[in-house]
């Protein structure tokens, strides 16, 4: 995950609710929305002052009794979202947050919608508020869940607004056959808070799965190179090779899955060692039989 520059800053959201509100050609719907505008402009003023280390303190507005939640929330989906609507220049600008067109949540999938921090069918005021949308690939956005608690420890990282220190959190272990899997390991002296709002975020992603994934295909297209460098040179040569793999990695990102693969790797490097000079074994026992 990596942290993002807060989208449209100089931009108010009740001013981007008011535009797109005023794409529908129904003018009662339009003047029945637009009761709503104040309440958009004070509830993001409220989340953005408590998110997300005080996020037991936002309280939405009351809408209206003639405006009921999906239709604030379908504001979002019909004129903001929506190729050609309104809003859609804010949309396009949230977009662009992602570095490389990369998912920021996961780090691994491209791009391709907005997430809801805290979700639309629950806060739907803060449907076309561009603090609380994130940009995501389709799976993170599918993946979190809408019913989990919201306060500041039962919720994901924000991109937006959570300082995440540049120390390793994410760490792997190394099974004999170098099967990969990851777990968290932040220190102690962090936030508590921020410790369970990263826990909550590889949870509430299923990044867990995905970083054991591809860290395990990683592994697996590079066993041969790996074993070929210690055939050829030695053990000693591939460790350096890992840990040059490992410095790279890091200075991009000290956290991702690839960083900390590499990590584990020249930690558990008798484990690496091990398992090549075995399948060496294998193949030479196979070649003469």
């Amino acid at each position: 995950m990596k942290k993002l520059h807060k989208p449209l800053p100089s931009t108010r959201p009740e001013d981007i609710f008011e535009k797109c509100v005023s794409g529908y050609r129904d003018k009662q719907k339009v003047t029945a929305l637009l009761q709503c505008k104040c309440m958009v402009g004070c509830d993001s003023e409220l989340y953005d002052r408590v998110v997300p280390t005080r996020l037991e303190e936002y309280k939405q507005s009351s809408l209206p009794t003639n405006i009921d939640s999906k239709m604030i929330s379908k504001v979002y989906t019909e004129k903001f979202a929506k190729e050609n609507s309104p809003g859609r220049q804010y949309y396009n600008a949230i977009m662009e947050q992602a570095e490389r067109n990369i998912c920021p949540i996961c780090g691994i999938r491209m791009v391709k919608t907005l997430d809801h921090y805290l979700p639309k069918s629950k806060f739907p005021t803060l449907s076309v508020t561009p603090s609380n949308l994130i940009p995501s690939c389709r799976d993170c956005n599918m993946d979190k869940r809408d019913d989990a608690a919201y306060d500041s420890k039962n919720t994901p990282v924000h991109l937006y607004f959570d300082d995440i220190p540049n120390e390793p959190w994410l760490q792997v272990t190394v099974g004999d056959n170098l099967e990969i899997l990851y777990y968290i390991a932040c220190p102690d002296t962090w936030d508590v808070g921020l410790r369970s709002r990263i826990e909550k975020h590889l949870d509430f992603y299923d990044l867990h799965e995905l970083y054991s994934s591809h860290a395990n295909g990683e592994v697996a297209n590079s066993i041969h190179m790996w074993k070929k460098t210690i055939m050829q040179s030695s053990p000693e040569v591939l460790k350096l090779a890992l840990i040059d793999e490992c410095e790279s990695s890091e200075l991009n990102n000290m956290n991702s899955w690839k960083s900390a693969l590499y990590r584990g790797l020249v930690a558990n490097f008798d484990k690496v060692k091990k398992y090549i000079f075995g399948l060496c074994v294998t193949e030479q026992v196979d070649s003469n039989t």
